[in-house]
């Protein structure tokens, strides 16, 4: 771990820090990773903390490092809680505007920094958190109730846009006629109409082919003749050889 840095996070100057180790991400040259951080230590802390060496762009937390950030979409709800505000340990990338802020954070990392929380914020602890919690358990049932609605009604939409992608899916065959099995229709399709669809995709393919032969009619037109008067020219030799044959014939009795 040659290339991590630690720092340390606590509460105040009466707790006993976390030491959390930090790095350049391998990916993208103006963002931190900081792994193991604690879930009293918040995002918006560690903006607030960091951003006295470096404009910060963004921040964003997961429970498992990655390659690039996975892509979160923030949680508006009253009632149910954030998956991504998580409790337990976790990792957080920090997007800076530059390298320049990276690198001065990098530099003090190098000679110890120790960050507390109560200077940059000053969440609920103790006997007031608990009773917070518990306020939180009870919830105004109209509320609920309407968001939940508009929830479901949402979901609908979305479910019915996606039956309907399906269904046109599997009513469309693709360029080699095959018919893409969806989950709506994988035990509903019967053999019988998927065949019906494969003969109408041949009949439809084989009229596409007729018409794309050539563009004008008066070209079918001179085909026509053209295979005409090779058979008639066909029919003209097979006579004049059958002819020739008679006229060599022999007749020997003995």
């Amino acid at each position: 771990m040659a290339s991590y840095e630690w720092i340390k996070v606590s509460w105040n100057k009466n707790y006993a820090p976390h030491h959390l180790p930090c790095c350049p991400h391998m990916e993208n040259p103006n963002m931190l990773l900081i792994l193991g951080v604690p879930g009293y230590a918040s995002d918006d802390f560690f903006k607030k903390a960091l951003s006295t060496h470096g404009e910060i762009v963004d921040i964003k937390s997961q429970l498992k490092p990655s390659l690039t950030p996975k892509f979160h979409i923030p949680n508006s709800s009253k009632f149910f809680r954030d998956s991504s505000k998580s409790q337990s340990f976790r990792c957080v990338f920090v997007q800076f505007l530059d390298n320049e802020g990276l690198s001065s954070f990098m530099k003090a990392a190098q000679l110890s920094v120790h960050l507390y929380i109560s200077d940059y914020s000053k969440p609920l602890v103790g006997l007031r958190k608990w009773a917070s919690l518990h306020q939180s358990l009870y919830h105004n049932e109209s509320e609920l109730r309407k968001e939940c609605e508009q929830y479901m009604s949402e979901y609908d939409e979305r479910e019915k846009l996606k039956l309907q992608r399906e269904k046109e899916m599997s009513e469309t065959p693709d360029e080699e006629g095959w018919i893409t099995v969806t989950k709506s229709t994988k035990f509903g399709a019967s053999v019988e109409s998927a065949q019906e669809k494969k003969k109408e995709y041949d009949r439809k393919m084989e009229k596409r082919k007729k018409e794309t032969l050539h563009l004008y009619s008066f070209q079918d037109r001179e085909k026509r003749k053209e295979s005409l008067s090779l058979l008639k020219q066909k029919f003209q030799e097979d006579k004049e050889k059958i002819a020739k044959m008679k006229c060599a014939r022999k007749f020997k009795p003995y």
